[in-house]
């Protein structure tokens, strides 16, 4: 009976020490995705939520087919990517992406303020503008939801 004794304690230490262990770990995993969410928090929300949607009202294309107020929208843009410089070191392929994606955004902005914009050619623009916009919130949202 001694023996039973002994085996069941031993085996109820060993099983205690496995949960703790587990334990800690998981506290560990958790406290490293906490700070992700708090940095990635810190740099995108404010862009996501507020100042790419406001910049991008102040788009227009004027009745001779020239586009104005693009200038906002492209100075958030390069301000997101800037803020971004963090993931650079921490996260280089989401970065990279993000980066990249900006720059093909702004660069046809950039590009399309050279044109005559009329008729088709204004609603292609916009949703152009609007699939580039969803791409980056993509980018940025797969990033947070760990999905990339």
């Amino acid at each position: 009976m001694e023996i039973a004794a002994i085996l069941v304690s031993i085996v109820a230490i060993i099983i205690s020490i496995v949960v703790a262990i587990i334990q800690y770990n998981t506290a560990i995993g958790i406290n490293k995705m906490n700070l992700k969410s708090v940095y990635f928090n810190e740099i995108y929300m404010k862009y996501l939520i507020y100042e790419i949607p406001n910049a991008r009202k102040y788009i227009h294309i004027t009745f001779e087919g020239k586009l104005t107020g693009d200038d906002k929208i492209r100075n958030e843009l390069n301000k997101m990517r800037q803020d971004s410089l963090y993931y650079l070191y921490n996260d280089e392929l989401f970065y990279n992406k993000l980066k990249h994606r900006c720059q093909i955004l702004e660069d046809y902005i950039i590009e399309s303020s050279t044109k005559k914009m009329l008729g088709e050619d204004q609603t292609e623009f916009n949703n152009k503008l609007k699939e580039e916009l969803k791409a980056i919130y993509k980018i940025i949202n797969d990033k947070f939801l760990h999905t990339n």
